[in-house]
Order: C-alpha cells, then structure tokens, then sequence
C-alpha cells in the first residue's frame, strides 16, 4: 500500500473530465500519475519496504497472453488502466502489485515522480522515433507532453527543435531548454520548410490531437520522414492530408503507452537529462480538485503540470 504524496492531473484526465475521453467508460475513478511513501507490503514482497520513496506504472496486464508471453506487456490483450479498476491517484492511498513499482532515487522529488509516467509516455514514443545525430525535429504543441518530446529529441542527439505552440509562456520555456519556437500557424509551417531548405524535417511528434495539427505534421515532415502520433483525437478529420504520407513516403508512426520505459525515463532524470521541475506550475490540495480542473482547462491560466497533493 503507497501512501500517495503526489499527484498530476494528465491531459487525458480532462477527456475524462469533460465526458469527451474516446475509449474510456464512465463513471469512473481518475488519477494516473503519481509518487508516494510504501506504508505496508505483502507477504511475498522482495524488493521493496516500508518507507521506501516510489513511483508507480498505472497498468494491470494479464502476463500470459500473446504479447504478453512475448514481453509487449503494453499490446496486452486485456491491458487496463488501474484507475479503472479503482484504485486511482486522487486519493490518499493507492494499490499497486510489486512488478509496477520503481523506487525513486534520494535526487528526485515526488513532484517528479509523479511525472515518471507521462515522461515515460514520451520515452516509448521518442525511441520509437528512432531519432538519430544531427536529425531536425518538430514538435507540434506546447503542453508537457510536447515540452518532453522536445527535451528528449535534444538529448537523443537532434540539433535542431522546432516547438509550434500558441502560448506564450510555454513558448518561451520551449526556448529554455534548447529549441526553436514557433507561434503555431500557416506561417509557422512555411517557417519550418525555410529553416530546413524546403525539405522539412527528418522526425515530426504530433502532440495536440486535432486535424490542423495532424495536417501540419504531414507538411512538415521530410520525405521520407516519420511523423509520430501522440495526440488524442476526438474529432473525426478528413483523411486527404495522408495523401502528403503517401506522396512524400512519410512513415507514420502511433505511440500511446510505455513498456519497460519507466526505468529509462527515471535514469534520465537522475542524469540531468530531463528536467521535469520547470513544467511543475501549480501545486493544488486533492479537496480541492474541482478548481484544479477549472484551473486547467482555463486558456487564461496557461499551466502545464498541476500536482495535487493529498
């Protein structure tokens, strides 16, 4: 059992919250991110104890089934997120079973912890990326998951990131930590063809979830490119913008979960690698987490990652 000690809200929570989510069933308990205290283990417990510092994959798959037996834990035939078996992280306690916890190193603060599992998100989504020295990026939006894209495309050897976002402040941070900002547009794109000679760029992450963006992943990417999917689309779109995929060869690339990345993305923080403080904007206590959710989808507020805490 965790003693939950923080918490983030993830933008999916706000699909959930606002009924929109596309494949979740409601009613249902929320909360997918977080870090806490060990307060009391089973029997057959062997590599944790009380007291220890954690963080946890929020998954329950089945370990016998096709791609589980092949360890693609996250193709699993039944995979299920915990919070919808209810045990959630807006809560004082949480569940888990020994094989999804990871202990967290003295260096990293429970609010980063609770930050493990959306880096590890991007983690899966950058390898699959395949990203190599010297290649151009894009990261079409500014909210944390595309702030992270953007840190792990530098640290995976890109020399130049181009960041397309519409807030200021998420712009200029994009701009700390190394890339290129772009106001997000029509002309945000052309601006990206000039940079990179007309050709685009080698890897795009779509990280918004909306037709606009997917169109603009598609114009920017090179021939030969690879486009990868991360946003939730909840909207249908027309498909004629996978005419510029086929035309230009552009291997579109889904990504979703993780599998075995938590380790990988906490290593990259205890690297330095990954800084996960600065998308930290507000800290909200968990009774009130009604007005977290208001402060979230406020456009005034502009924040990125919201931690509760119990």
């Amino acid at each position: 059992m965790i003693k939950v000690v923080s918490s983030a809200i993830c933008g999916s929570d706000m699909h959930l919250y606002s009924g929109r989510h596309p494949y979740a069933k409601l009613p249902t308990t929320v909360g997918h991110e977080l870090a806490g205290v060990i307060e009391e283990i089973g029997a057959d417990v062997t590599k944790f104890k009380v007291g220890d510092r954690v963080c946890v994959e929020p998954l329950i798959a089945c370990g016998h089934c096709y791609y589980c037996q092949r360890g693609r834990y996250d193709y699993c035939e039944t995979l299920r997120l915990k919070y919808r078996s209810g045990s959630s992280g807006y809560a004082d306690y949480y569940y888990a079973e020994e094989r999804w916890v990871h202990l967290l190193p003295d260096g990293i603060s429970f609010d980063e912890g609770a930050l493990m599992e959306p880096l590890a998100c991007t983690v899966h989504a950058a390898m699959k990326a395949r990203i190599q020295l010297c290649d151009s990026v894009c990261v079409i939006g500014d909210g944390p998951i595309a702030l992270l894209l953007a840190q792990l495309s530098l640290a995976a050897g890109a020399t130049h990131v181009y960041v397309l976002g519409i807030l200021k402040r998420n712009l200029e941070l994009a701009e700390q930590l190394g890339c290129i900002p772009l106001q997000s547009g029509p002309d945000a794109v052309q601006e990206v063809l000039r940079r990179t000679q007309g050709r685009g760029v080698d890897v795009t992450f779509e990280a918004v979830g909306v037709p606009v963006t997917f169109n603009q992943a598609m114009a920017v990417t090179r021939k030969g490119g690879r486009a990868v999917i991360f946003g939730i689309f909840e909207d249908e779109f027309s498909t004629k913008s996978l005419v510029d995929a086929m035309v230009k060869e552009i291997e579109v690339v889904g990504t979703s979960s993780y599998c075995w990345d938590f380790q990988r993305g906490i290593d990259l923080v205890s690297s330095g690698r990954i800084d996960l403080k600065s998308l930290i904007t507000h800290h909200i206590p968990l009774n009130e987490v009604q007005k977290a959710m208001d402060i979230k989808k406020s456009p005034g507020e502009e924040p990125l990652k919201i931690i509760l805490k119990p």
